[in-house]
């Protein structure tokens, strides 16, 4: 791929870096500068990780220890993070009504159900079209790792995450091509933006208004001085040596990276939590790396002094089930899980809602989808109802009539 077809697939498909336009929401003082939004596809199971209040035989092979925060238990599988708890929120009473992986996925990053007639936008791309400048020199919606990239929905496609498959890469193509001398360069986009503004006086619509946005942020992005973030080698050391070698301990140092530098929803995903058999042969792993790789990013925030403007979120899209199945695995759960906050003035050490003691129920302050993504959108700065319209003119709120749960903050 050359310099231009970089700029084509990011405007065609989605991958967008426009900074341009921007809508500006009905806010309030935001609390949260950014959002890093840990994704683990799949299906976590709640009762082997932070929700281990119920009887014990829900908890299976997995056993219970204590946490560096008094009433706060865990999994034995979440070792490292079990001393990071008093940094953390436990969200143990989530509730979705989808408990199929696509619907669920969907919808959880969403905030709608899916429909045949409208793909609705990303949570990221709702924070991306209303918080962005033109002052930004980067994309405000970044989604790193493999999993669903970051859809605009609706939106057009400048709104779209930008997509690092590989943390350890950077982003290729963003250098002019050392052929082309810059006069010779800054000639081209001159005659370029001629010819866009000759067409669009006569054929423009918002559709190729839309494309040219998407170009001229790629430009901007490719020319910006913090474009750098990208380079995991340019980190200090120190910070360098608090993670592993792993990818997902490598997404979580490139997405620190990147709210120093302003981005305002990195996300992460980290995928293979759909343990229907042999969960505690396969699980394991997984839960290693994020016990190491959370932990890691906590402490990497901590010590920039970013944890107080910075809201992690770990989501899945439902939660296991609290048998054990003939197959020694848990199935889909979608009536109770668990999720977690930490910084941006959260509640930190301690555990919000519970499921009832069998682990068959979300039972004391249920947590809904909508709600859930209501409270992120609000500690933003952005109100959870407020709305745009798809292209058949239906207004869609950002949150799907959530509402924010501004108890969770201090």
């Amino acid at each position: 791929m050359n310099r231009r077809e970089f700029i084509y697939s990011v405007g065609m498909t989605g991958m967008s870096l426009s900074f341009l336009n921007a809508t500006t929401a009905p806010s309030q003082t935001a609390k949260a500068k950014s959002v890093i939004y840990i994704f683990l596809q799949g299906g976590l199971s709640q009762y082997d990780s932070f929700n281990v209040e119920v009887d014990k035989a829900v908890i299976g092979n997995s056993t219970i220890i204590i946490s560096n925060v008094d009433g706060v238990r865990v999994s034995n599988y979440y070792p490292t993070l079990a001393k990071q708890m008093d940094k953390v929120l436990v969200l143990n009473s989530m509730k979705t009504n989808q408990g199929a992986h696509p619907a669920g996925i969907y919808k959880m990053l969403t905030g709608y159900n899916p429909r045949s007639t409208v793909t609705h936008p990303e949570l990221g791309a709702w924070v991306n079209k209303c918080l962005t400048s033109e002052q930004d020199s980067l994309p405000n919606f970044v989604s790193i790792g493999r999993g669903r990239a970051g859809s605009a929905g609706f939106f057009p496609g400048q709104w779209a995450a930008l997509p690092v498959k590989a943390p350890d890469k950077g982003i290729d193509f963003i250098q002019r091509n050392k052929s082309v001398k810059e006069d010779e360069f800054e000639k081209r986009l001159g005659i370029l933006a001629s010819l866009n503004k000759d067409f669009n006086k006569d054929y423009g619509t918002k559709d190729t208004r839309s494309y040219v946005d998407s170009y001229m942020g790629s430009l901007k992005f490719m020319k910006s001085k913090d474009i750098d973030a990208f380079e995991l080698k340019n980190e200090n050391p120190n910070i360098v040596s608090l993670y592993d070698r792993n990818e997902f301990s490598r997404s979580c140092l490139l997405a620190g990276r990147l709210v120093e530098r302003g981005v305002r929803f990195v996300k992460v995903n980290m995928g293979g939590w759909d343990y229907h058999n042999a969960i505690y042969q396969k699980m394991p792993a997984n839960a290693n790396k994020l016990d190491k790789g959370m932990s890691s990013l906590l402490t990497h925030l901590s010590q920039k002094g970013l944890l107080e403007s910075t809201l992690v979120v770990v989501s899945t899209e439902f939660g296991r089930k609290p048998e054990v199945n003939p197959n020694k695995g848990r199935d889909h759960h979608p009536n109770g899980f668990t999720c977690l906050m930490a910084g941006a003035g959260g509640k930190a050490g301690q555990i919000y809602g519970a499921t009832s003691k069998d682990g068959k129920e979300a039972a004391e302050d249920v947590l809904e989808v909508a709600d859930f993504n209501a409270t992120i959108a609000w500690r933003l700065g952005i109100e959870p109802s407020f709305e745009e319209n798809s292209p058949s003119g239906r207004p869609f709120e950002l949150a799907n009539k959530g509402e924010a749960r501004k108890e969770l903050f201090s």
